[in-house]
């Protein structure tokens, strides 16, 4: 193995581990960023999944946030968010309750 394939193994070390990744140790650079990136691609699918199932309540927005890895909503939007992810921001302070008033 080639200097050069440290640093970038070294990093996919890192994120195989990170996603719970077990790693042959006799897999090339190339095996390992195969093994990672398929392993990021399913984890962001189950989040997806996870996030489309779950029972969602509406929040204002007062930051920029990210519902979804790769979702962003702005500040002052309104956003369906699962409950979990609701009151973990409003305890934060990054939202408020924006459902509206019994009756309406």
């Amino acid at each position: 193995m080639a200097d050069t394939d440290e640093a970038p193994r070294k990093v996919l070390l890192e994120q195989a581990a990170a996603l719970g990744l077990d790693v042959d140790g006799r897999w090339s650079v190339e095996t390992l960023a195969e093994k990672v990136s398929l392993a990021q691609q399913n984890k962001a699918r189950k989040e997806e999944s996870d996030f489309a199932a779950a029972k969602k309540v509406p929040v204002r927005l007062l930051k920029n946030a990210f519902p979804l890895a790769d979702k962003k909503v702005a500040k002052g939007e309104v956003v369906e968010v699962p409950v979990a992810t609701a009151k973990m921001w409003l305890e934060a302070g990054v939202a408020v309750r924006a459902d509206p008033l019994p009756g309406e």
